[in-house]
């Protein structure tokens, strides 16, 4: 009866020593791949460990911290992410506002190149009618000139005739009339009909 109960004693001595060994082993590997910075090794021991061992207080605190750390890079995993989407999407819209600079600085500098085309032209044309206003003006000065050297002459010379400038108009008006009289005269007797039995002579 004794050695029973020694036996009984014995094996379940060995038993918790397994179990804690065990325990052990599974905290240990865990605790080393935490060590390391392989957090997901370490967590997949230490779940492995808590089926085998659910009432291992080491490895439930050594899991609750696993996944307190793995909540905590998650966070930060999405908060770089998020921040890296914020620098993507601004880094965008600087690269739109950029483009959009570059299209209205091309417009502006090619309105300028039209605006300063226009200028030119408009200049040459105002050149232009400048120089034909003045060459105008030189045609009319001279014409002017022309005429205010002839006048002098043509008073002297009806001077020396003794004549009026108002007696020579007067002549030159009944010359013209008489001119126009004679060219009318002629066009009637050439529409006279021709007398067909009477020579051309």
């Amino acid at each position: 009866m004794r050695s029973i109960v020694l036996i009984l004693f014995l094996s379940l001595v060995t038993g918790v020593t397994c179990f804690s060994q065990g325990a052990q082993a599974y905290f240990n590997t865990s605790a080393n791949h935490y060590v390391q910075n392989r957090r997901t090794d370490a967590l997949t021991s230490v779940q492995a460990g808590l089926q085998k061992y659910p009432n291992d207080q080491k490895l439930k605190a050594l899991s609750e911290k696993l996944k307190e750390e793995k909540k905590k890079e998650d966070q930060k995993r999405n908060e770089e992410n998020k921040e890296k989407e914020q620098q993507e999407q601004q880094k965008k819209e600087q690269q739109k506002k950029d483009q959009q600079e570059k299209e209205e600085k091309e417009q502006k500098e090619q309105q300028d190149k039209q605006d300063q085309k226009s200028d030119e032209e408009k200049k040459d044309q105002e050149a232009k009618d400048k120089k034909d206003g003045e060459q105008d003006q030189r045609e009319n000065k001279d014409n002017q000139n022309e005429k205010t050297d002839k006048s002098p002459q043509l008073s002297q010379k009806l001077e020396q005739m003794k004549m009026s400038e108002e007696k020579a108009k007067m002549i030159l008006e009944a010359m013209k009339n008489q001119e126009i009289q004679y060219l009318q005269q002629n066009k009637r007797k050439a529409t006279k009909p021709r007398d067909t039995g009477k020579p051309d002579w």
